[in-house]
């Protein structure tokens, strides 16, 4: 069956996503004879670009989804997945090359609907159901092609561009000392953003950041993956749970991130494990505030990587993109929701078209 219309045949041949979503239709309509067809490519609505929109087939009942592929799914970038597909406020399906079991599962709890190029997928709406997992993941594509743009120094970059808008007219050398990264480092970064059209060159008018959002989403996604278990210091427990409200955090040189930066910016979280990022030598705050070390404590402290000041009132915060970041790398549903409240109040506007 020719799922794609005609206009979008070019556009399937090309892009991988394209490949990954052909493959885990096939793999669904073999594994659980449901049909589908892709009705529209890159589809926009209020809440940002969907890859595509499904319309799905089994028993003569239609349903229809706004899509996001993800060319994996680890469990650092379900939170940002879940927040992606929750953004669109229409009925959204996650779809990647391999679902683990405790990964479906934790899915079919979120109430997400996936599918995968195994054939393992969870579809749940009225008159409407499919559950299948623990089809065997198949062989990984070898020649792969890893962006340089989403290693950890590149998302050093795209941090401080995401964070500071203005700064994508900059030279590099200003780029590069914001990011706190080589020359060099920018060089590749912005190479990398034009081949995958995040950036465009407007002669006189300077350069532009083009499908902001989207570059968000993926900023959010890999930091999880890629540049946050690099600077992990590590976890401590505190004596008191409510000790960060009375940090000096200028004098120690860091900042209050995750779960409590959240509970100061919207009032709607209580929280459990406090995020610190640190760009002083941590030793003297460790012992000023009576933290020890415990792999299962409620404090983790982590380096910071940007260099400078974020334009709000909040200077004891981390920027509000990294709070966003934490909250959604913990999957958790309340940590998800205070995210989009985060995105609304300070995000959206960053990444706002015009």
């Amino acid at each position: 069956m020719n799922r794609v219309a005609e206009k979008h045949k070019v556009r399937a041949k090309l892009l991988p996503e394209s490949v990954l979503l052909e493959g885990a239709l096939d793999a669904l309509e073999k594994a659980t004879g449901t049909t589908a067809h892709i009705l529209e490519w890159e589809h926009t609505l209020a809440g940002g670009k969907a890859d595509a929109v499904l319309e799905l087939i089994k028993d003569q009942k239609k349903l229809r989804y706004i899509v996001e592929v993800k060319p994996t799914l680890p469990a650092a970038a379900l939170g940002p997945a879940v927040a992606q597909l929750q953004r669109f406020k229409k009925p959204g399906m996650l779809v990647t090359r391999y679902i683990t079991p405790p990964m479906a599962e934790r899915l079919k709890e979120l109430k997400v609907a996936f599918i995968d190029t195994a054939g393992n997928a969870y579809i749940n709406a009225p008159g409407f159901f499919v559950y299948t997992t623990g089809r065997k993941a198949p062989e990984p594509d070898e020649k792969a092609h890893r962006v340089k743009a989403f290693r950890p120094t590149g998302l050093q970059v795209i941090f401080a561009l995401l964070c500071l808008p203005e700064l994508i007219k900059a030279p590099y050398r200003d780029i590069a000392k914001a990011a706190d990264v080589a020359l060099g480092t920018v060089n590749w970064v912005m190479y990398d953003l034009r081949r995958l059209n995040y950036l465009v060159e407007r002669g006189k008018l300077g350069r532009k950041l083009v499908n902001a959002h989207g570059l968000l989403d993926a900023w959010v996604t890999v930091y999880a993956q890629q540049l946050r278990p690099k600077l992990y210091i590590g976890r401590f427990r505190a004596p008191d749970p409510d000790w960060w409200r009375n940090v000096d955090w200028k004098k120690f040189n860091a900042f209050l991130g995750g779960e409590p930066a959240a509970a100061k910016l919207t009032d709607y979280l209580k929280p459990e494990t406090a995020t610190v990022y640190t760009a002083g030598d941590v030793n003297p705050f460790l012992l000023k505030y009576h933290l020890k070390k415990d792999a299962a404590g409620d404090v983790e402290l982590i380096k910071a990587f940007w260099n400078f000041d974020y334009p709000w009132n909040y200077q004891q915060v981390a920027p509000p993109l990294l709070v966003y970041a934490d909250l959604l790398a913990t999957a958790k549903d309340r940590n998800i929701e205070t995210g989009k409240i985060i995105y609304e109040q300070y995000l959206a506007r960053l990444v706002r078209e015009g």
